[in-house]
């Protein structure tokens, strides 16, 4: 009786196993979309894009419709153009990882794992056939054969082509491109060109992408002359809660897909979210809108972060550091700015405590004003401080010569975990988070005896999406050594400190890397 059961036991388990291999080989089959990505499927325009905020399946979306034209194999609900042969797709986005991490892994897998995961994307494993792979991008696909159905009954070979926007327009050239899929926008020689490539196949294009630029000349374009659906994160809302972005009450209402599945954003992960975006761009984020207009980048009152210095000064175990952003001597160049942050590591919280501006002023003359405070206290620097002066010296090592301990190496953001040190790259985007979510939550303070500090805080702007580079020197300088705060140092970490040389390989002014 028990080696019955245990047979039994054994059959569905089987059986279990068997049928969770065919969902996982048969995604397209299982695909369960929202209203806004039927109607966008549904749409026969030859020229659609879907202007969306972050985190709610465009891409997925897109690789689902690249899937269907691709096999063939279109669900019974489908209403938009049918191919009843096979056809060739090019696909891309910004670069050759971007395209293999979201693209390639929609249609075909986990690239990581790729044979392992071949069949797990979109494209199901029965219908992926020869697979050529880029040079030089690790387990990156160029072309892939794909079986292509018409009415059930195999017809041919559809290709997929992966390419990306940093290879150029002459990359997305060919004679016969059915369909291109652009993920995020393009520049708007690859948008030429994808249209030029489809006059002579009568061929289509389709775009998703989220407007981080702004309202540029290619969303301008678009918005004029595609057929143009837009969505947000209250479209896959999973249950009911409001949200204020920038002062606007946002609704969200429990939203549910094709087959009945609860969407999947819910109030905490919003707010989750909402932590890793600057505020100027949360409604971008969320509605998937052009930010236009000019608004302030913290939208936080000064008395958010105001304080009077700490009575009895800055206690001696509180790590420092200081962080400078270069100026010039011409009139019309920038100010030098240097601040100056103690940071209480038990509570988390960042004081910038002291401050320089100084326009028009030659090196030394910032020299001698940032060593009439104390000389050990380490000094981060942006990537210009590389730039040669004359006499074959840079700017960084003439401040070092000055007797200013600057930093070894030129300042680059925190690195992902798993990251060595030096690999978090020099964008704006990450300091400018850091430092609103400590404004936010009353991790960061500044002394009420720093009126140029807060005069620039004031004044700190955005235009049309962009951070306008203008009066923003101590907000720079600022971004630096928040999001420096890993390297600073105590006095008493002096006699053990080894102050080190300029590395003569000095990371790409450009990456950070």
């Amino acid at each position: 009786m028990n080696a019955q059961l245990d047979r039994l036991k054994q059959e569905q388990y089987r059986l279990q196993q068997k049928q969770l291999k065919y969902i996982k080989e048969n995604k397209l089959e299982f695909y369960d979309p929202y209203d806004f990505q039927v109607e966008f499927h549904n749409d026969p325009d030859p020229r659609k894009a879907l202007e969306a905020g972050n985190q709610i399946g465009k891409t997925m979306g897109t690789c689902a419709e690249d899937a269907f034209d691709l096999t063939g194999l279109y669900p019974e609900w489908w209403e938009g153009l049918k191919y009843d042969r096979p056809i060739h797709l090019v696909c891309g986005g910004v670069n050759n990882d971007k395209t293999r991490d979201l693209l390639q892994k929609g249609l075909f897998g986990d690239p990581v794992i790729w044979e392992e995961a071949l069949g797990t994307g979109f494209v199901p494993k029965k219908c992926i056939g020869k697979i050529s792979k880029k040079r030089g991008v690790s387990d990156a696909f160029l072309h892939v054969k794909v079986k292509h159905f018409t009415q059930g009954i195999f017809d041919g070979w559809s290709t997929v082509s992966f390419q990306s926007y940093e290879s150029g327009k002459a990359a997305w050239m060919g004679d016969t491109i059915d369909v291109f899929h652009l993920d995020e926008e393009p520049p708007m020689d690859i948008l030429e060109q994808a249209g030029r490539g489809c006059i002579a196949s009568g061929g289509r294009i389709r775009c998703s992408y989220t407007p981080e630029n702004g309202q540029t000349e290619v969303v301008r374009k678009i918005k004029a002359e595609w057929s143009l659906h837009k969505a947000g994160w209250p479209d896959v809302a999973g249950e009911d809660f409001e949200f204020e972005v920038e002062g606007e009450i946002i609704p969200f209402r429990t939203v549910y897909t094709m087959n009945g599945r609860k969407g999947h954003l819910t109030q905490q992960k919003v707010v989750d979210a909402s932590k890793n975006f600057a505020p100027y761009q949360m409604k971008m984020r969320v509605k998937g809108i052009p930010v236009l207009g000019s608004g302030l980048v913290f939208e936080y009152a000064e008395e958010t972060i105001k304080v009077a210095p700490l009575e009895g000064g800055i206690p001696d175990n509180w790590p420092r550091i200081g962080a400078v952003d270069f100026g010039g001597i011409s009139k019309k160049s920038h100010p030098s700015a240097v601040v100056y942050i103690a940071y209480d590591e038990d509570n988390d919280v960042a004081y910038i405590y002291d401050c320089i501006r100084l326009y028009s002023a030659e090196i030394a003359d910032v020299a001698a004003r940032m060593l009439a405070r104390p000389d050990w206290i380490p000094v981060m620097w942006p990537h210009d401080g590389n730039k040669e002066v004359p006499g074959g010296s840079t700017v960084a090592l003439e401040y070092q010569k000055y007797g200013v301990n600057m930093f070894w190496t030129h300042f680059t953001n925190p690195p992902d975990e798993n990251q060595p040190e030096g690999k978090g790259g020099i964008k704006i985007e990450p300091g400018i988070i850091a430092m609103s979510n400590r404004i936010k939550d009353r991790r960061l303070r500044v002394y009420n005896t720093l009126p140029e500090w807060f005069e620039e805080y004031r004044q700190y702007h955005v235009l049309d999406g962009k951070i306008v580079d203008r009066d923003d020197d101590l907000m720079a300088a600022t971004r630096i050594g928040i999001q420096s705060l890993r390297h600073a140092i105590k006095a008493s970490d002096i006699e053990d400190y080894e102050f080190e040389e300029f590395d003569e390989d000095l990371p790409d002014a450009e990456t950070g890397y």
